[in-house]
């Protein structure tokens, strides 16, 4: 067991430094994309409080440009880091633009998330009723138990299907061909994922723990390596994960959700 935590801690580790290498080497490219990312979400925050007394004919005509725009940069930055990680660089700019299905596929996959995020919601209240029964205060139930068991819930979920962004990029897939294809790459690999995630997220986690303690100073340093390093990375890691994955994979060319679920 120990061999194997070591063997699986070292891939993570050696996807990680892959990904850092990457990101120097094309720093200006994927940081810049992030960065429009970021004017994006708060310029349509502020254009919304700005245009709050305004014709709602306008209101919803920039609410789906701004939609439009900002998940269209989420896939060109994806379709980015697919092209590094496979170190492509003979690409022109309407390479990295999805097509309009594709777009389409990606935000029918964020809305089923959300529907599978409030199904497991109500799913897990059931399962905790019976603490009521044994004594449990609900309130305690409510605000501890289980946001906590949820979003434990709901991390494993994400692991499994958070590739579904790439085959519908990658091999044009629909919505749940590509759910199919996440869960069956990431089937015995939670784990390694999991390690990457901690490796990944642990500037992130100072950063809170640093607030919390009230190191002000330290936590803003924090911020800025999450924002200008972390956050730019996090695309590569994944783009290399996926790379990797597939390499290995040695399904079937249609993956059922029975077989992969576990």
């Amino acid at each position: 067991m120990l061999d194997f935590l070591k063997d699986i801690t070292f891939k993570a580790n050696d996807v990680v430094l892959r990904a850092v290498d990457i990101l120097m080497r094309n720093y200006i490219s994927i940081a810049g994309l992030c960065f429009l990312l970021f004017v994006t979400s708060n310029l349509s925050s502020f254009l919304a409080l700005y245009l709050d007394s305004s014709n709602y004919f306008i209101k919803v005509l920039l609410l789906l440009v701004f939609v439009g725009l900002y998940f269209g940069l989420q896939l060109v930055l994806l379709k980015r880091t697919i092209f590094l990680a496979k170190d492509e660089k003979s690409h022109v700019f309407k390479d990295y633009l999805p097509t309009v299905s594709q777009f389409c596929y990606y935000i029918v996959g964020l809305l089923f998330y959300s529907l599978i995020a409030f199904v497991v919601y109500l799913i897990m209240y059931v399962l905790l009723f019976p603490l009521l029964f044994l004594g449990v205060n609900m309130q305690t139930v409510q605000t501890e138990v289980h946001p906590l068991l949820t979003g434990l819930v709901m991390m494993f979920i994400l692991i499994r299907i958070t590739f579904f962004p790439f085959f519908i990029l990658e091999n044009g897939f629909n919505t749940f061909k590509s759910y199919r294809f996440s869960l069956a790459m990431t089937k015995g690999n939670v784990l390694t994922l999991l390690i990457i995630i901690a490796i990944v997220a642990s500037t992130h986690l100072l950063q809170i723990a640093a607030e919390y303690l009230g190191y002000s100073l330290v936590s803003w340093i924090l911020s800025l390596i999450n924002a200008f390093v972390i956050i730019p990375v996090v695309g590569v890691v994944m783009s290399i994960v996926y790379i990797d994955m597939m390499k290995a994979y040695k399904g079937g060319s249609d993956p059922s959700v029975i077989d992969n679920i576990i």
